[in-house]
């Protein structure tokens, strides 16, 4: 019994080691096929030394036979520009290094009909944005890049035979490549739904095929594409290619508006930061329903915790005070209930008499006051706004524009600096002055205390959207955090998505504007029993 106890443990032994070396097998095979395709195409210094690439060629629609052209410009570290013209038909695809914005006349598009140029967001805009990087690394240094990457199977790719690697750009946005097992170079690239989710698209998986590769400079290039996407098959006959000419950055940018003036951005912040006390009046008028979701990761990605929680919302002076309802999507018991309405009824008097000293002494007023215009002053000092355009957002007119760390300005304090790290693109409502929409990421690491005492890593990022309630103020309706940061010693790896729904008014009406007086609204007694 002993000795087949112990062959027992030993073949449960031997089966975990060998499934473990087997992954392990994986990981290693997976860098080495990219390594095998990197020194194929003219090794890693090669390919460092590009810095933009710009490809023009021939298109064909193997279905109608029609002709058009292919473009492709990219310029380190994350910018690039695609564009397919079949006319009426046309396709661009961009990232700037701060907004990723498309064009896409429709499949049963005519020629004066043509779509307007629109900035992304969500799901393709974060598939844009690694995108940018992607094509910029040329995988020649996939760790350096963080992308991950796995070893599916090998596969059949045109009757030759492909390693199928997959590689995560970021911890949501995935490619799968096919690498030639005896040339090593790239021979399919499928690209996930995230990415043709564009108007006119039919269907959501877009593939690319790449042959007679000739050496251009040093470095191996494709010059027969074909490309499959929205249920249509293009032959691409490249014709041009060049490395490291001058690409200007206008290139990647929106397009020009040609409608009427914009205003200029930075006195649009202005009037958006003196309109918020007004907006905060409007506010207070209203509570919603919150549902806010947490995940926290370990260091190789699984998610080690998650929870769900629900609130009733109320806006006290701009401060956002959540009243608990449910935990892990369970009412709360009786005894919870009651510790959670002692908790928040305490801090909403906290609040409302913090509201009511600032209104009895204007000079403690007037420090807030300063205290919030300095806020947007280390923002309007710290960035650059580019790229002003004109555009539709959840059925408004509004003012959309990108933002990056300002070249030209040295910070003097740490939010600056902090600050200086963010790029992103932010909506405004020009009526309303208020922000529709703010997507906004860290292009490099944040070190608080030279990094002793935090650090937000690079890629860290956040979304927050508003709906405009009533045709009267713009509310929360969701928001996202993506942060990856080290306290002291301790690694976080967290994502928290908060949705606002089911506002409902509960105070008396005041008008909102940029000249419009406050009216001084009483607060509602004990909200929490009486929402």
């Amino acid at each position: 019994m002993k000795i087949a106890a112990i062959q027992k443990r030993l073949l449960v032994l031997w089966v975990v080691l060998f499934s473990a070396s087997s992954s392990l097998c994986f990981a290693q095979s997976a860098q080495k096929i990219v390594d095998e395709y990197v020194h194929a195409e003219g090794g890693a210094k090669a390919l460092a030394r590009i810095q933009t690439a710009s490809i023009t060629g021939s298109l064909t629609d193997d279905a109608t036979g029609q002709s058009g052209t292919y473009s492709l410009i990219t310029k380190a570290p994350d910018k690039f520009y695609s564009e397919i013209i079949v006319e009426p038909r046309r396709m661009i695809e961009a990232y700037n290094g701060k907004s990723a914005w498309g064009q896409d006349t429709g499949a049963d598009a005519s020629s004066d009909s043509m779509g307007p140029p629109h900035t992304l967001t969500g799901a393709v805009a974060s598939e844009w944005e690694a995108a940018g990087r992607y094509l910029n690394s040329r995988l020649a240094d996939a760790k350096k890049s963080k992308f991950g990457l796995q070893l599916v199977d090998t596969e059949d790719v045109g009757g030759r035979k492909a390693y199928h690697v997959r590689i995560a750009l970021s911890p949501r946005v995935s490619r799968d490549l096919f690498f030639d097992v005896q040339a090593h170079l790239l021979i399919r690239e499928i690209i996930p739904a995230a990415a043709q989710q564009q108007p006119g698209s039919k269907n959501a998986v877009a593939e690319l095929d790449y042959a007679d590769y000739r050496r251009v400079d040093g470095v191996e290039a494709p010059y027969r594409i074909t490309l499959r996407r929205a249920g249509r098959t293009y032959t691409v006959a490249v014709s041009r290619i060049e490395w490291n000419a001058p690409v200007n950055d206008s290139v990647f940018n929106f397009p020009n508006s040609k409608g009427r003036p914009l205003p200029g951005i930075q006195l649009l912040l202005v009037d958006v930061a003196k309109n918020q006390k007004a907006i905060e009046e409007l506010q207070k008028q209203y509570t919603c329903h919150l549902v806010a979701e947490e995940e926290k990761f370990d260091s190789k990605g699984q998610v080690t915790s998650r929870e769900v929680k629900e609130y009733d919302v109320f806006n006290c002076g701009g401060d956002e005070i959540r009243h608990l309802v449910k935990d892990d999507s369970k009412p709360l018991t009786a005894e919870q209930q009651h510790k959670e309405d002692e908790r928040f009824n305490k801090e909403f008097s906290e609040f409302q008499k913090k509201q009511a000293e600032l209104a009895n002494d204007p000079k403690k007023q007037e420090k807030e006051d300063e205290r919030q215009q300095a806020q947007v002053s280390d923002f309007l000092r710290a960035e650059s706004f580019t790229n002003p355009r004109r555009e539709r957002f959840r059925g408004q007119d509004v003012i959309v524009f990108d933002f990056g760390p300002n070249p030209d300005y040295k910070p003097r304090k740490l939010v600056e600096s902090i600050v200086q790290k963010l790029v992103g693109v932010v909506w405004i409502d020009e009526e309303a002055r208020d922000v529709a929409r703010l997507e906004a990421r860290f292009s490099e690491t944040a070190k608080i205390g030279g990094g002793l005492l935090a650090s937000l890593d690079k890629g860290t990022n956040l979304v927050f959207e508003q709906t405009k309630i009533n045709g009267q103020v713009w509310l929360p309706s969701y928001a996202e955090v993506h942060a990856a940061a080290r306290v002291v010693f301790v690694r976080v790896r967290q994502n928290e998505i908060d949705r606002y729904s089911d506002y409902k008014k509960f105070r008396v009406e005041t008008k909102i504007g940029p000249s419009t007086p406050v009216t001084d609204v009483p607060e509602p007694a004990n909200p929490a029993k009486n929402p």
